[in-house]
């Protein structure tokens, strides 16, 4: 719970001081403070967190069709890491701790291969797995797991490092669309409403893409230009080369070169190229959307560099090197945003560094020390670590045996605390506590605070019929929350827990 605004105890308080005026309108001002508490207890603010992933989301003709499902107010989490793309959800009045037999589980299904967590909209979860030889989507209804729609793609991905063979990008909603990106490039496009196909673009084919270690990876980012006809654009990394850009051994991607397609934007509508840009080859970190000096740019970790993007052309303002030198590196985890300040972490090699932007330009401000190892600095494998207060929260290291949960301030990169035991764990922002799931399938809730790690409440996921485990490792996928709701995926299973109900 959270007290309730300042404006809320005002109208109270303002009620109160009009009980010699008309009945009426002191019965008016109460009924209205009290909606706002409420309000702000169940939802929160919608401001000061981050800088919308989906700008002026509003309804377009054709999608009124698309009633809602939910039975209670709350913020939906229909792109990856949230709306604001940074792992922050706005829901207050958060129940800890949980009871010893562990929170209320509403339900659960199950899924083949594949690492990406669900896309929530308007009641409806968007499930992305791989069942033999094809890639399935499935619409089911978020607060009971009711299937509503299912679609397949054939698919032939094989992983060269061994890794099962299923999506590893989250399905992204916007306009009563579902846009889905597969591990061998497949970009599509779908009704939300039914599942019909609206367009796709076979990306791997049409920009030559010479396959990463573990296939695609990066979610979509949608942008709704300013200029001309004001369309929305899909925007992905795509890391297109020549037509004879292929080595003979595809592990070798120093040897490829990358041509004119880094990143790709369509049109939402009808999956028309928008624009291209930068050779750069694709990365598994999604990019993100922001405001620096007053103009929106994309933010987009390639392969190798950072790039600073104007996404209504595409034209690259400036970019930063920060990759390991080592073949098999790869960057995975998100840019982290505060104010004008970007925050890069990686594993394999220079760890954390953390730029200015400055008229269209990148300055560096700091970066990790040259023999720093992540038991004392913050260098992130795959999931993007939060920003709170001050302090990014989020996992050290490069494999799970010593990998180390901790807390880092963001000025100085100094860790104030580490937790052992939990894996590459991913976590997300909740009403000032932080949930982490353990990549080993343990759920926990620990206080989002400097001074010491304060674990709230732990438990392991079981079956309350059967006693068996629900969560199998291993968990890579970020929690997502929606309308009080905690998704999050282990092998072979997606499970939905009440946070307001226990």
């Amino acid at each position: 719970m959270v007290a309730p605004s300042i404006d809320a105890v005002w109208l109270v308080d303002l009620a109160g001081r009009r009980r010699r005026g008309k009945g009426l309108q002191m019965n008016v001002l109460r009924i209205f403070a009290k909606c706002l508490i409420s309000t702000f207890i169940v939802y929160g603010s919608i401001c000061g967190n981050g800088f919308s992933q989906d700008r002026d989301a509003d309804s377009k003709p054709g999608t009124d069709e698309l009633n809602s499902l939910w039975s209670r107010p709350g913020e939906d989490w229909s792109l990856f890491l949230g709306p604001t793309g940074n792992g922050r959800s706005e829901l207050r009045g958060l129940v800890v701790p949980w009871a010893e037999t562990g929170p209320q589980v509403c339900w659960t299904i199950e899924l083949g291969e594949g690492y990406c967590g669900p896309s929530v909209f308007k009641g409806r979860a968007i499930v992305f797995d791989r069942i033999a030889g094809d890639e399935r989507l499935r619409c089911v209804h978020a607060e009971t797991g009711e299937l509503i729609w299912e679609e397949r793609s054939p698919t032939g991905y094989v992983d060269m490092f061994g890794y099962d063979g299923g999506p590893r990008s989250s399905p992204i909603l916007c306009d009563g669309y579902v846009i889905s990106y597969g591990a061998e490039g497949l970009l599509a496009c779908r009704r939300l409403v039914d599942g019909s196909l609206q367009w796709k673009v076979e990306t791997g084919k049409e920009f030559h893409v010479v396959p990463n270690f573990f296939g695609v990876g990066a979610s979509p980012v949608i942008y709704k230009t300013t200029s001309g006809s004001q369309r929305k654009l899909v925007i992905v990394q795509v890391g297109g080369s020549g037509s004879d850009g292929s080595p003979a051994d595809p592990q070798r991607l120093d040897l490829v070169k990358g041509f004119d397609s880094g990143l790709v934007a369509f049109d939402i509508e009808n999956g028309t190229e928008v624009w291209r840009t930068s050779n750069e080859l694709a990365s598994y970190s999604t990019p993100l959307l922001n405001t620096f000096d007053g103009e929106v740019r994309l933010l987009a970790w390639m392969r190798d560099r950072l790039l600073l993007i104007d996404p209504e052309s595409g034209a690259v303002k400036d970019s930063f090197f920060w990759r390991a030198k080592e073949l098999f590196s790869v960057v995975a985890a998100s840019p982290v945003v505060h104010a004008a300040e970007v925050l890069l972490s990686e594993t394999y090699g220079p760890g954390s560094v953390l730029l200015g932007v400055e008229n269209d330009l990148f300055v560096e401000h700091r970066r990790d020390p040259p023999r720093s190892r992540h038991r004392n600095s913050l260098r992130c494998h795959w999931a993007t670590p939060v920003l709170h207060d001050g302090c990014v929260y989020g996992t050290t290291g490069r494999n799970a045996g010593d990998a180390l949960f901790v807390c880092t301030d963001w000025r100085t990169g100094e860790l104030h605390w580490k937790e052992p035991g939990l894996g590459r764990a991913g976590c997300v922002l909740v009403d000032g506590v932080l949930i982490v799931l353990s990549e080993f399938g343990e759920l926990l809730v620990i206080k989002a605070s400097k001074k010491t790690c304060e674990i709230i409440s732990r438990c392991e996921l079981v079956d309350r019929q059967t006693r068996d485990t629900l969560l199998s490792p291993p968990c890579w996928a970020s929690p997502v929350v929606a309308h009080g709701y905690l998704y999050i995926r282990g092998a072979g299973k997606l499970v939905c827990i009440d946070l307001m109900n226990q």
